[in-house]
């Protein structure tokens, strides 16, 4: 099986520089966000961190629309079909623009929109209620083994990589587990903070809050260190199972832009890192800076998608 660690490693094998400098300036008009995640998952929280920053530096204003359902697929072909190229819509993207099309016909792919910047990579992790009985991963994952399909774990959507991470991770541990899927990553928080569900696959980012508050708990990470902001959360593989994923997220605009557009926009949000609340917003959710331009990101993604696949076809 391929590891969701080569899945989403090619970062390493294309070397992320600065964009062009364009002749256009970017923006200087009203910018709608959208995002296929529901209210409080991923994608609406980066948009909802998004808008204000460029607001506040550019006296603009800004416009954040959920379009959800399809795992993406609506979204995708709103995107892809019926918005205005002039730079001035965009859509927040994770590997579920890649997984979605794969796994179903007639749904755009990253090849019919314009990929505009990688901007991030975001942890994978598993978390439960501070009212669950498990302290560690290693109470979750003795349960799980000798309690086969006893315990509920909450993913953001169906086809999305949390799902295959969660499969990776049942794969690995050997453990059987009830996949709960939802309509996006907030409404995953929403059902474990119910305790409708026994943990949940997703990013710190999330659920940010209730991590911090202590309502929520994190058991581990699924990559190869501890994140800063939780050091004494560890990592699956320090329990010797290779499962390890860093989300991307990123920015695509419809087809058909304007190439210096994309440069401009391009150029523009590469040096939002500093500004607030953008700074706060990805430090504290424990994300990379890990920018890439047009050029690099459309590369990247050929090959991430091309992994992911492979991927793909070996699970069925």
């Amino acid at each position: 099986m391929i590891s969701t660690r080569h899945i989403l490693a090619s970062a390493a094998m294309v070397l992320a520089t600065s964009p062009a400098l364009a002749d256009i300036e970017w923006p200087t008009q009203s910018v709608m966000l959208v995002t296929h995640s529901s209210a409080g998952g991923g994608g609406d929280v980066m948009l909802r961190n998004l808008a204000p920053t460029l607001e506040g530096k550019f006296s603009i204003s800004t416009t954040v629309d959920n379009r959800v359902g399809g795992s993406g697929a609506v979204a995708a072909t709103w995107l892809a079909n019926q918005a205005n190229p002039d730079g001035y819509t965009l859509k927040s993207v994770t590997p579920t623009q890649l997984i979605t099309p794969l796994r179903a016909e007639g749904i755009p792919t990253y090849e019919d929109m314009t990929p505009i910047a990688r901007l991030f990579l975001d942890p994978t992790t598993l978390y439960v209620h501070d009212n669950s009985p498990f302290e560690t991963i290693e109470d979750f994952l003795d349960y799980a083994q000798e309690n086969p399909r006893d315990l509920s774990i909450g993913i953001g959507s169906a086809g999305s990589l949390d799902q295959l991470v969660l499969q990776n991770f049942t794969a690995a541990t050997e453990i059987s587990a009830r996949t709960v899927p939802h309509e996006g990553g907030g409404d995953a928080v929403v059902a474990l903070l119910g305790e409708h569900v026994d943990a949940v696959v997703g990013e710190p980012g999330q659920a940010l809050t209730h991590l911090q508050d202590g309502t929520l708990r994190m058991l581990t990470v699924f990559q190869e260190e501890r994140l800063d902001a939780y050091p004494d959360v560890p990592t699956l593989a320090e329990l010797g199972y290779e499962v390890t994923s860093n989300k991307f997220r990123g920015i695509f605009g419809p087809p058909g832009m304007d190439p210096e557009m994309v440069e401009a926009i391009a150029t523009t949000l590469s040096e939002l890192y500093d500004d607030e609340p953008w700074n706060t917003y990805w430090t504290e959710a424990s994300l990379s800076d890990a920018f890439m331009g047009p050029e690099e990101f459309a590369e990247y993604l050929g090959v991430v998608n091309e992994e992911m696949r492979a991927f793909i076809e070996g699970l069925n």
